[in-house]
């Protein structure tokens, strides 16, 4: 007597699948992750090494596109500020543009007191909020991120100022501007 289980395959398929995509999905999104995680930790701790040999002046970090001096000067013309940017987009791998969302402070700082000096060695950090978007729907079925799936990592690195900014390849050997007036002076 042979009976016919063509249709219990179909039903056991049907309850099993979906705990099978949820896993496989899982382990991709969460490799995925880690991954990003990976990268924007490198792009912020290559940053924060070069703004500890580059320090830029408090006062130029204050002037953000576009710049509070009516200058057409962003803050990416300084060639500290600028140094430190390049040094995170190195190693950008699938990641584009992470310096978008790239913060250089002083986490020390009172008000506009530049606590850019090698007494103190104060330290300089870099702080990148970059938003990463799930590659399979995993994310936005378990409204992880919001109903787009879009989770905000969130990387510091702090270092130890070692070095002011100088610079033997410039005339005045120093790289850094304290602000706009000092860059066109710099950069005649």
């Amino acid at each position: 007597m042979r009976r016919r289980t063509s249709g219990q395959s179909i039903v056991e398929m049907a309850f099993v699948l979906p705990v099978l995509l949820f896993v496989l999905f899982g382990i991709i999104e969460f490799g995925y992750i880690i991954f990003a995680y990976s990268t924007v930790s490198q792009a912020a701790r290559n940053a924060a090494e070069t703004a500890a040999q580059l320090p830029p002046y408090q006062t130029w970090l204050a002037y953000a596109p576009p710049s509070s001096t009516g200058s057409s000067l962003t803050y990416t013309a300084d060639t500290c500020v600028r140094g430190i940017y390049n040094a995170a987009a190195t190693d950008q791998t699938l990641f584009t543009d992470m310096t978008n969302y790239m913060t250089i402070s002083y986490p020390n700082a009172t008000g506009s007191n530049d606590t850019r000096n090698l007494d103190d060695r104060g330290p300089i950090q870099v702080t990148i909020s970059y938003p990463v978007t799930g590659i399979t729907p995993l994310f936005r079925l378990l409204r992880i991120g919001g109903t787009t799936g879009t989770i905000i990592l969130k990387v510091t690195q702090r270092r130890s100022i070692e070095n002011l900014g100088v610079d033997p390849t410039t005339p005045s050997n120093v790289a850094c501007a304290k602000n706009v007036a000092d860059w066109y002076v710099l950069n005649p």
